[in-house]
């Protein structure tokens, strides 16, 4: 009688420690499914942010090109033709002067020629459709040449590989890119030379623009563009990002700054 109650009671813990682990691993089943559920919901809102910052960055950069093709427009059907009006103006006059007035006469018509050509160079630049057609090369060769002329910087273009064209709207994006990278210089670097290569290879496309200038803290300058709300490097960021290019920047105090950008092919 008594092994017989021993035997129930034994089998009464077995059962009940059973029952007890089965429940806890059910308990931890569950556990783990609520977690991987919430870590994939996590997930999926992440992927939903980045789509739409990324969706809005696109809209983003098509109303600045409409902006920019509208003022590329009015340089080129308005202000070029007042400048070309100048010069008829002052060719009409200059027969008419005394020899003390036409030296300046002369001098302002060569200035005007100056500006005309300032104004289409900068009307190309702007220019969605100019830039898609003779691509990305040419433009940066343009764009730099303008830079040479206003700002007398010592330019230095290379080219090595054989070229290959990106998407049309990626070349876009990386245009404005090396433009704003271009503007960097001009209104901080103090540089007196600008060096650029594009490099080509089966799988990708290496640009990297280099300055002369005084360079500066890259973490600060990130810092205080936050704090600022200043969107020069982060614009470079988020254009390099969006065309799923590989970006880097490196610069030290007075000894100038390196930007490189990765495209894959």
């Amino acid at each position: 009688m008594q092994t017989s109650f021993s035997e129930v009671t034994a089998l009464t813990i077995i059962v009940s420690t059973t029952l007890i682990l089965l429940f806890g691993g059910i308990i931890i089943y569950f556990l783990f499914l609520y977690q991987r559920k919430r870590y994939r919901h996590q997930k999926e809102v992440l992927e939903l942010r980045e789509a739409f910052n990324q969706t809005l960055l696109q809209s983003k950069l098509a109303i600045q090109e409409q902006t920019l093709d509208h003022i590329s427009k009015e340089l080129h059907a308005n202000f070029s033709h007042l400048v070309s009006l100048i010069n008829i103006n002052l060719a009409e006059i200059l027969p008419q002067s005394s020899n003390d007035m036409k030296d300046n006469i002369l001098e302002t018509k060569s200035l005007a020629k100056q500006l005309l050509g300032e104004l289409k160079a900068l009307s190309a630049s702007l220019n969605t459709d100019h830039i898609m057609h003779i691509g990305f090369v040419k433009a940066v060769d343009n764009e730099l040449n303008r830079l040479s002329k206003a700002k007398k910087y010592n330019i230095s273009f290379t080219k090595t590989g054989e070229e290959f064209r990106l998407k049309p709207e990626h070349e876009i994006i990386l245009f404005r890119l090396c433009q704003e990278v271009f503007n960097n210089i001009v209104k901080y670097a103090k540089a007196t030379s600008v060096t650029v290569i594009i490099s080509y290879s089966t799988d990708h496309m290496l640009l990297e623009i280099n300055d002369n200038g005084v360079g500066f803290n890259i973490a600060l300058a990130i810092q205080q563009s936050a704090e600022k709300e200043s969107t020069g490097l982060l614009n470079i960021k988020k254009r390099a990002k969006l065309i799923n290019a590989g970006f880097s920047i490196n610069s030290e105090e007075g000894k100038g700054t390196t930007v490189k950008i990765v495209i894959p092919n």
